[in-house]
């Protein structure tokens, strides 16, 4: 894997291996800037390419005195501005490799949004047409990104959940025929790619395997795959899985939220609940004050998610204590709610 980094950024043999960068970056040292490491970055020929390999940012100064140190994954900084071109890429190459997908056809999907970004901005550079059913509350930049990428978006009333976008999704596969349901809530290729690569990047930026994550689902995958490494890779380490409050992961009734990408209506195939430690509920107004603090105090702009995710990685690090280290995911960027009450309330000083 080190080999294959240092050939893929043609980094120079005398700067030493990954875990030596690791352990010579201590606490409040000054570190050299990439480009002036030497660092070249090649040229790419499509943004697919540039899908993962997202920057691993230092976010400890948010955790009290006498905690874990906190580490956040920037999956805003994805092409397609989201954690969820991960995703959407493995599902069609995984189709395309076993003959589900195939020229001509349509990729029909229910989604919050930020996977049918991914798989609009990915399917249609390789030639397929998109159509999408989303819940009628989710963000105006969300759809209107999706349609600029040349998908069709048939908007559900909210009221119905996300299982009746699965419905209708399937149903509109069934009568238009030629069509490829990726499935995100239960396609083993999303929790797989979050295994195989998002998790292997957090251990090759860290130079070591963290002690703890705190990560929430929406169909699950990114929870699943990271929690499955990290309980190989560490069987001591805490898993939490973080939802808004109103989900019903914990089993209690679905009640409105206005977090948009985690929490559910239903219990996807793909999150492995016996993989959380604890499930945490986040407030949605705490998880829109973290952002609003982060976007002050760190320059990081997230979205309801990345709020969540951060305020229970905080409870997280004050558990552990010093000496430990966490992991997070900051899923979007804050300016894909930028039309949203709460973020206007966030600008006005509200919450």
């Amino acid at each position: 894997m080190v080999d294959q980094a240092h050939t893929l950024l043609n980094v120079p043999r005398d700067l030493g291996s990954i875990d030596t960068i690791a352990n010579d970056s201590q606490v409040g040292a000054c570190r050299p800037r990439q480009q002036d490491q030497g660092v070249t970055m090649k040229v790419t020929t499509s943004l697919t390419e540039l899908i993962g390999n997202t920057p691993l940012l230092d976010i400890s100064s948010i955790v009290p005195a006498g905690g874990a140190k906190l580490f956040a994954k920037l999956e805003y900084l994805n092409p397609g501005g989201s954690i969820k071109d991960r995703p959407a890429l493995a599902m069609i190459e995984a189709a395309e490799r076993d003959g589900r997908l195939q020229p001509g056809m349509t990729i029909v999907e229910p989604t919050a949004g930020n996977t049918g970004i991914g798989l609009a901005l990915a399917g249609n550079l390789k030639g397929y047409r998109t159509v999408f059913f989303v819940p009628d509350r989710m963000s105006h930049e969300k759809i209107v990104l999706m349609q600029l990428y040349g998908a069709e978006v048939i908007l559900v009333d909210k009221s119905c959940g996300m299982t009746e976008c699965i419905e209708r999704a399937h149903a509109y596969a069934a009568t238009h025929g030629n069509c490829f349901v990726p499935l995100q809530f239960e396609n083993p290729a999303n929790p797989e790619q979050a295994e195989t690569r998002l998790a292997r990047e957090i251990e090759q930026q860290l130079g070591y395997v963290p002690d703890g994550m705190a990560i929430g689902a929406g169909t699950g995958g990114t929870f699943t795959g990271i929690a499955r490494w990290l309980h190989q890779r560490n069987p001591n380490a805490r898993c939490w899985l973080v939802q808004p409050v109103g989900s019903v992961f914990r089993g209690d009734e679905k009640r409105p939220y206005l977090v948009e990408g985690i929490g559910n209506s239903f219990v996807p195939k793909n999150l492995e609940l016996e993989l959380a430690h604890r499930i945490v509920d986040i407030p949605c107004e705490r998880a829109f004050a973290r952002c609003r603090d982060m976007a002050r105090r760190l320059g990081v702009l997230t979205g309801g998610s990345g709020g969540a995710n951060a305020e229970a990685a905080v409870r997280l690090c004050t558990e552990l204590g010093e000496g430990k280290s966490v992991v997070t995911v900051f899923p979007d960027n804050l300016e894909r709610y930028a039309s949203k009450q709460w973020v206007r309330n966030l600008v006005e000083g509200e919450e």
